[in-house]
Formats: C-alpha cells, sequence, structure tokens
C-alpha cells in the first residue's frame, strides 16, 4: 500500500471515530460505483445523511487540504451521492461536509466544515 493511500485511511478511520464520537451513524465507507467514490456517508441524528469528504495531509501539506476540494471534486461528490441515494431507501435531509485532518506524528487535528454545498 502507497504511504499517501495508508495516510489517507488512517484519516477516514480517524474522522470516522470522529462522528461516531458525535452521535453519528456511519452508515458506508469507502464507497465506490459507477466511477464515482465517497469517503463517508454517515447519519447526523440533527442533519439527516451527510456525505463527507475527508482530506488528510502531514503537517508539511496540510495547507493545500481545503485548497483541494475544487468544484470539480464538489461535483464528482455530488454525483456519487446522487448515486448513493438511487441505490438506498432513504428519506430527509441530506449534507455535505469536508474534513480536513492534519497528521503530525502521532497526533492529528480534525477540522470540520458543514454544508460545503
Amino acid at each position: 500500500m502507497a504511504r499517501t493511500h495508508r495516510l489517507g485511511q488512517v484519516g477516514e478511520d480517524l474522522v470516522a471515530e470522529y462522528l461516531t464520537g458525535l452521535g453519528w451513524q456511519i452508515l458506508d465507507r469507502n464507497y465506490r460505483r459507477r466511477g464515482v467514490e465517497l469517503d463517508i456517508v454517515a447519519r447526523d441524528p440533527k442533519r439527516g445523511i451527510v456525505f463527507v469528504e475527508v482530506k488528510t495531509r502531514s503537517a508539511r501539506g496540510a495547507a493545500t487540504a481545503w485548497e483541494s476540494i475544487t468544484e470539480q471534486k464538489m461535483r464528482f461528490l455530488r454525483r456519487g451521492a446522487a448515486v448513493w441515494l438511487s441505490e438506498h431507501e432513504r428519506s430527509g435531509s441530506v449534507c455535505m461536509d469536508a474534513v480536513v485532518v492534519k497528521v503530525r506524528g502521532s497526533l492529528a487535528d480534525i477540522e470540520q466544515r458543514k454544508g460545503v454545498l
């Protein structure tokens, strides 16, 4: 497994734990279908279904993490959400969040931006 892939997996694991600690239910992880990918699909008891884009960076690359969530990436996320919703019978609100994980050795900072769309 490549170093960047391992780092990304660590970040997604940390975010899943973080969201679970907030009382969210993880519905799906690493969902891949029809050319789309979703990092985490969760249910926030207050907001409904949330599609979560996770970006993990080492301390050196942390500044570019938010910049990597481009309009093109958001279109890809919207398309992924539509595919996921077409396969799952879910009602209620749908939101999209972005979370950046900054890893420094054995420490990690998690920053969540809600409703990025």
